[in-house]
């Protein structure tokens, strides 16, 4: 017997053909949706995607997006997460191996590549609903209280269940009705092949439903990913990759603009953002992190990078004032420490935007207008005052204040 994958088995020409035709549908809303996205993020200033960046940071994605190495923290969570990432990954790419095999004809899934294949998929595939499951669990009972609860959140991680289930559940039934020699080669398959043996609900008559219902579930998750958070599955590798890696500490001041000048950095409306910056905001997950190591969030006050992040993607629309959604005080409240942006596991420099922010979107309330003369006069002149040079001790008559002079006989003070 033959060793290749039945990709339609059971189904009819016609279901076939609706099943492209919603395919079809799903990926267009979902194109549409990113597209959106996209030429929102396009409104911000133009910065070019640096050759030099994507070369120094494929180490750094290596670390951030396939080792996931900052939650190494978060045993249990990052544990989980790094489950449904791979299976996840490991899924999407057998889906992709299973479009090119059927629809453009060339017969990969045989042979011993098929077996392999199918063991690493239900492997994989077994990992993701545990790590799913272990999620839900987490998010259920408030053990991480860093986490948002959105009923959002639950509905996503049960269409992921439901989808694994599904997918085991319509393999299973195939195995049990068709009894081929390799079926052990899909140990959970074979596992409900055996279950599903004589029943009366997962049998060839019922495995359309579960067909049908499996594939509508992956078209609804494909078409609701770009208007949801879920598109952080593509942003969060994509700013990885293409934003500039950055020590702690080190800010930027300037942008390079197309006629190569500097310009500082002035941020006071959304669009004033650089395109690569709206960009970031989608690749949030909202998974609190930042808010945990932030100094002033800790304490009390009203400062938490998360909100700025999410504030900004979620005013992205249109060329808002930053003042009309983000306070003063959150943008006062910032130390500069960039612990959020080390514990940030998407690579967002929550800094830089705060530090644009407050140059450009609200001077007048973050800085005295003599305290912000005072510090002009010190960086034109070397003193508060901005009296030349000739006049600078001009404040100590009267004071009896030493002062240091160059003297020929270095035995006395000045």
């Amino acid at each position: 017997m033959e060793i290749r994958r039945d990709t339609f088995w059971n189904i009819s020409p016609e279901m076939q053909i609706w099943f492209y035709v919603l395919a079809g549908v799903a990926s267009v809303i979902f194109l549409y949706g990113f597209y959106r996205r996209y030429r929102l993020w396009n409104r911000g200033r133009k910065e070019k995607i640096q050759w030099k960046n994507l070369k120094d940071n494929f180490s750094y994605f290596s670390r951030l997006a396939v080792r996931q190495t900052k939650l190494k923290k978060d045993k249990l969570a990052g544990t989980m997460h790094k489950m449904i990432a791979y299976g996840f990954t490991a899924l999407f790419i057998g889906t992709v191996l299973v479009f090119i095999d059927q629809d453009f004809r060339i017969p990969i899934l045989q042979g011993k590549f098929y077996l392999i294949y199918e063991l690493v998929l239900d492997i994989f595939g077994l990992a993701f609903i545990i790590g799913l499951i272990a999620f839900l669990f987490i998010r259920g009972g408030k053990f991480r209280r860093r986490m948002l609860q959105s009923k959002m959140d639950y509905l996503f991680l049960i269409l992921f269940i439901l989808i694994g289930i599904g997918g085991y559940i319509t393999e299973g039934i195939r195995l049990s009705e068709t009894n081929i020699h390799y079926a052990h080669w899909s140990p959970v398959g074979y596992a409900l092949s055996h279950l599903f043996s004589g029943s009366m609900l997962f049998n060839g008559d019922t495995y359309l439903f579960w067909w049908l219902s499996h594939a509508l579930f992956a078209f609804v998750l494909i078409a609701m990913i770009p208007f949801t958070k879920l598109l952080h599955v593509i942003t969060a590798p994509l700013n990885i990759l293409i934003s500039p890696v950055k020590r702690t500490g080190e800010f930027d001041a300037v942008v390079l603009l197309k006629d190569d000048q500097k310009e500082r950095v002035a941020v006071e409306s959304v669009y004033d953002f650089t395109n690569l910056q709206l960009l970031s905001t989608d690749a949030c997950t909202e998974c609190g992190r930042c808010d945990q190591v932030c100094p002033a969030n800790l304490s009390g006050k009203d400062l938490a990078p998360r909100n700025i992040i999410m504030k900004i993607r979620e005013n992205m629309h249109e060329n808002k004032l930053i003042s009309s959604f983000i306070s003063a005080e959150e943008l006062k409240q910032c130390t500069n420490c960039s612990a959020c942006v080390e514990a940030c596991p998407v690579s967002i420099n929550h800094v830089d935007l705060i530090l644009a922010m407050r140059r450009g979107a609200l001077p007048e309330e973050l800085l005295n207008p003599h305290a912000e003369e005072a510090l002009v006069h010190l960086g034109h002149d070397q003193n508060i005052w901005g009296s030349p040079w000739s006049e600078r001790e001009d404040w100590t008559r009267g004071l009896n204040v030493p002062v240091l002079r160059d003297s020929k006989n270095t035995s006395k003070e000045a």
